[in-house]
């Protein structure tokens, strides 16, 4: 590691970070709970917790991966079975959880996984109360106030919210006014920071809005919040513009369609849409899907799932995608990770390789500024300004059956420049390369779920170019 990067790091983060990680290796070594109050089911979400959005989805294939350790202790078998009214394979799971998982600080004990997990357990012993019993109240009891204890202000984002969603459903379970209004108080905190005037949810990836979306519509159900009911339609309606012709998020930054709910959402108005605050511009059309990064990649202080993809697009056309983003195929620090992150793999322009230094599996260095310069149904454009200094500024046109991109890379100096189009399989797009030698076809990984590739190509146009320099793309819309 740099100490660039750890400088970089420090001055960024807010300073609850910071206090947060000095208090964290005490804190979770605090495991006492007490005698637990009686334990009420809640009624008012049970159509929620019963609806599409309270589906498991397994993670695919088998690892070792952190992540699918996470899973493991998230409780969403003892909620699938709830839903089915599955008592006795319910009850055997939270028996088979207890015992093997004493609290002890570990992955099963770790703040995220505590607060996704007490929320499927309140939700399956809310439609099966027989499934209450003193160790499985006790046991519940124990991780809502080591929860408490822990909130996870050293990460913020949507941990925090998570956090504060099982921190609601227990105050309001057990009739404990204290942890309620913790629940509460974080929310008045953070919804006004991380949900932006436009709607989306400030860490910018679509599938985490949902995340985020979910847990509040579990909180609203539950009990009032000030300000919760608006911030949810705001972030509804964001939804519903970054969804896909085909109902899913569409794949800026991190996070695979397993891990996206399945919402109830308004239906997107055709045209063009501008969330300026967020950053994404997204056009409909009868036949054109177009949807466009033109906005910064997270707040400097929250790069965790960040992708160095600015000015990339989306295209499907006539319902079917064509160009894509590559996904996310893990979160294991690595080669893989900094793939999937980085410049080359997404549909821009990579100068001299990726637009901020990646660090680890969840940090960066300085992120670039990204600014919408014009949009309107024909022509949109942005320009960033990455980790080399180079100005880089793209405009997409649309016109009667034809998709023109061109970017002016304005800088000096010889740069090596990388730009490329990946492509949804078994696509033959019409596509040629402006102001530059012809594009190649070559292999690239698709990972639209976590720990699940599939292999597309990509059209890529790769040399070195004496700054400035004009490049770009056509794309006949067939």
């Amino acid at each position: 590691m740099k100490p660039s990067l750890l400088v970089h790091a420090l001055r960024t983060a807010q300073p609850r970070q910071l206090r947060a990680r000095a208090l964290r290796p005490l804190r979770r070594r605090q495991l006492g709970a007490g005698t637990p109050p009686p334990f009420a089911p809640l009624d008012a979400p049970v159509p929620l917790w019963r609806s599409p959005a309270f589906q498991s989805q397994a993670l695919a294939g088998a690892g070792s991966e952190r992540l699918r350790g996470f899973h493991a202790h998230y409780g969403e078998e003892v909620l699938t079975a709830a839903r089915e009214g599955d008592e006795v394979s319910a009850q055997r799971l939270l028996s088979e959880w207890i015992e093997r998982n004493p609290a002890r600080p570990s992955d099963a004990w770790h703040p995220y996984t505590t607060s996704t997990r007490a929320g499927n357990w309140i939700a399956a012993l809310s439609l099966l109360p027989e499934l209450e019993t003193q160790p499985v109240r006790e046991s519940l009891w124990r991780q809502l106030v080591v929860l408490g204890r822990n909130v996870e202000d050293d990460v913020l984002g949507n941990h925090v919210i998570r956090n504060a969603r099982a921190l609601v459903l227990g105050g309001a379970a057990f009739g404990a006014a204290a942890m309620l209004e913790q629940g509460v108080r974080l929310l008045e905190r953070e919804l006004p920071v991380q949900v932006l005037p436009d709607g989306g949810h400030y860490e910018r990836s679509p599938v985490y809005h949902l995340v985020v979306l979910g847990d509040l519509l579990e909180v609203r159900a539950a009990v009032d919040v000030p300000g919760l009911g608006g911030a949810i339609e705001r972030m509804r309606g964001f939804a519903a513009g970054l969804a896909r012709p085909d109902g899913a998020p569409a794949l800026f930054n991190d996070g695979g369609l397993d891990l996206a709910p399945s919402l109830d959402l308004p239906v997107a108005d055709d045209g063009l849409s501008i969330y300026a605050d967020t950053g994404y511009a997204i056009l409909r059309t009868p036949r054109v899907w177009l949807a466009f990064d033109c906005g910064p990649p997270s707040p400097p202080y929250l790069p965790a799932h960040a992708h160095a993809d600015a000015l990339s697009f989306q295209l499907w056309v006539d319902g079917s995608p064509v160009v894509v983003d590559p996904g996310t195929f893990t979160y294991e620090p690595g080669a893989q990770r900094d793939w999937f992150r980085g410049t080359r793999a997404h549909s821009t322009v990579a100068i001299d390789g990726d637009q901020f230094e990646l660090w680890g599996a969840f940090r960066s260095g300085p992120l670039p500024r990204v600014e919408l310069l014009e949009a309107s149904e024909q022509e949109l454009a942005a320009a960033t300004t990455g980790r080399t200094g180079v100005r880089h500024e793209r405009r997409i046109r649309l016109d009667a059956g034809e998709l023109t991109i061109v970017d002016r890379l304005e800088g000096g100096g010889s740069r090596l420049i990388e730009s490329s189009l990946p492509l949804a399989p078994g696509i033959e797009p019409g596509v040629s390369a402006l102001g530059s030698r012809p594009a190649r076809r070559e292999p690239r990984p698709l990972s639209e779920r976590l720990f699940e590739r599939v292999e597309a190509d990509a059209l890529v146009v790769r040399e070195e170019r004496t700054l400035p320099a004009e490049l770009g793309w056509t794309i006949t819309i067939r």
